[in-house]
């Protein structure tokens, strides 16, 4: 800033006999002023008696004495430090008899600056989940290049238990969210709603300003921090020495080139996921077919991506995204691909291959899938149920935590002898736990696929009162409601848990379940808290004659460890008193 600059100069032009330098270069942004100095020094074979520099700067104010200017200026103007010129220019110095003003505060200003461009935390400090995301989100503006652990594990610098007080704290900041906007909203239109009022929060025990009760955060547990993921995807390509690299993109260049790097420092990918990242680029340096190159125009090659599930005993499911190949050419890729895979012991039990000549990665839905080798499911255990699992079905990704979420939910949701709705229900591991302890479970997912997995299940245990429907909830769910309810009788009670993609529940949804009298309880499970609370805002808002729903409890779930992800579990019921 003018003042940190108007202070350099100062600085290293207040001793008589001194000649003061503009001295800059690319190579000095974000390299310390000590560094800088040393390496002057060193450079111009001078003494150097005044130097100022903010870390951020590409320049730096250097005063040298008056018989050593001339050599200076020859010795380092056109160097480099690193990679970019070095341009000496002379300083703008002023009169060493001046006197600074507001030295203190122009030196404050300038820290204030360089701490909110690093977002660097006191030592000691707590941040919170908002204070981490704002930092990432400044050190992108900056411009400022991290590597994949710091990018995948930006909570990792901080203990584990540290990390659980940011996601309680996330949590209780979501609820009060809600509650506010609950306020608002019903103050606008009249309606009387005693939860949002600060008397509620005394009753149920809430924190100030919470509508319902916080219940300690779901975390997960302390053996299973690392390591944890069931489901990895990693990329091939090169590394920044243009070396073969199986695992995640470090960044993308201009020409939209992927540089890859390693995952083996990254806390959350298993060490049998990180010896495949191994064998897997050892098959593709020996392979004949190159890596596929993503550079703007070019689009050629054939190795895009691997894919792994793992289940609880270690079993291996594999999907490595090719471009297409000419089928006579197509056994030269996966022979060597599946004897390597089966050679290293990773108990790999199923491969398949994903065709995908698009330009980006993420393959389009009816992309070809070919399985070439073992079992066509992976077979994953959960309380007490046995789930098949495809490469493209979805299924979460911690199972450990997973079992917590699920018996709480389960807990909250009390849905002995009633009908449960399951609203975007996946492949149906929420619903198929429940189905031993409720009268019915009805599901409803978008993915066919995914619901006929869901169907699959079901007989695979033995599950015959539960049934799934395909199609979007906004359109499924209030066309069967009706008929689903009257089927198991008016004196069934309804329940229903909805564990909804990031943007929330479609309005149509959270119509059909305001509007339903019958449904007592909601379980709402949310990967995003903050749509979540548009959610509650809609089915707690009360309408003419009819009870609206209120927040019961609400609880945090770390199922991501090491990571800004946070799930959040919310009980809602039909107008209780407190």
């Amino acid at each position: 800033g003018a003042a940190a600059q108007s202070e350099a100069a100062a600085e290293t032009a207040e001793e008589p006999g001194l000649v003061s330098f503009h001295v800059s270069s690319k190579d000095f942004v974000r390299v310390p002023m000590e560094k800088v100095q040393t390496w002057l020094a060193k450079t111009g074979h001078v003494g150097i008696r005044k130097c100022f520099k903010v870390k951020q700067w590409g320049y730096a104010f250097v005063s040298v004495r008056a018989e050593d200017a001339d050599a200076f200026r020859a010795a380092i103007d056109g160097q480099t430090m690193r990679y970019n010129e070095v341009t000496v220019k002379d300083g703008k110095a002023r009169d060493a008899s001046s006197k600074r003003r507001g030295e203190d505060k122009d030196r404050e200003a300038a820290d204030a600056k360089r701490r909110k461009l690093e977002k660097s935390f006191p030592e000691g400090y707590i941040p919170t989940l908002k204070d981490i995301k704002d930092r990432d989100k400044a050190h992108k503006g900056a411009r400022i290049e991290k590597s994949v652990l710091q990018k995948s594990a930006p909570l990792l610098e901080w203990p584990y238990a540290a990390q659980l007080t940011m996601k309680e704290t996330y949590v209780k900041s979501a609820v009060r969210n809600f509650t506010k906007m609950a306020k608002a909203k019903v103050e606008e239109h009249g309606f009387p709603v005693p939860w949002t009022e600060g008397d509620w929060s005394l009753k149920v025990k809430a924190p100030i300003g919470c509508g319902c009760h916080i219940d300690p955060i779901i975390g997960t547990p302390e053996d299973a921090i690392t390591g944890y993921r069931n489901k990895c995807e990693f990329t091939i390509g090169q590394n920044t020495a243009g070396e073969v690299e199986v695992g995640f993109v470090q960044h993308v260049d201009s020409d939209m080139n992927q540089v890859i790097a390693s995952s083996d420092e990254v806390p959350h990918v298993s060490a049998a996921m990180k010896k495949l990242c191994a064998v897997v680029r050892d098959v593709v340096k020996a392979s004949p077919f190159p890596i596929y190159d993503r550079r703007r125009g070019v689009k050629t090659g054939v190795w895009r991506t691997v894919m792994a599930r793992q289940s609880t005993n270690g079993d291996m499911l594999v999907m490595v995204q090719m471009a297409p190949l000419p089928e006579e050419r197509r056994p030269d890729f996966t022979k060597p691909l599946v004897e390597a895979l089966l050679a290293a012991e990773l108990q790999v039990t199923s491969v398949y291959l994903q065709l995908n000549d698009a330009v980006s990665d993420a393959a389009v839905p009816n992309a070809p899938l070919l399985h070439v080798h073992g079992s066509e499911r992976l077979v994953i255990p959960l309380m007490g149920l046995k789930f098949e699992i495809g490469p493209l079905s979805f299924f979460q990704t911690n199972h450990r935590t997973c079992s917590l979420l699920y018996e709480r939910a389960l807990q909250w949701l009390r849905p002995e002898n009633a009908l449960v709705l399951d609203v975007c229900c996946g492949v149906g591991t929420i619903g198929l736990c429940i189905a031993r302890s409720c009268r019915k479970v009805v599901g409803v997912e978008l993915v066919p696929e995914a619901c006929e997995s869901a169907r699959q299940n079901a007989a695979l245990n033995g599950i015959e009162n539960a049934t799934f429907f395909a199609g979007k909830a906004e359109e499924v769910l209030p066309r069967i409601l009706e008929d689903e309810v009257a089927s198991v009788g008016a004196g069934c009670e309804v329940v229903a848990i909805v564990d909804p993609p990031r943007p929330g529940l479609h309005k149509d949804v959270l119509a059909a379940l305001r509007d339903c009298q019958q449904l007592r309880r909601v379980v709402y499970v949310s990967c995003n808290p903050e749509s979540l609370a548009d959610d509650v805002v809609k089915l707690t808002t009360p309408g003419e004659g009819m009870e609206a729903f209120v927040p019961m409890r609400a609880v945090a779930v770390d199922m991501f460890p090491h990571t800004v992800h946070c799930e959040m579990v919310l009980l809602m019921e039909r107008s209780p008193a407190p």
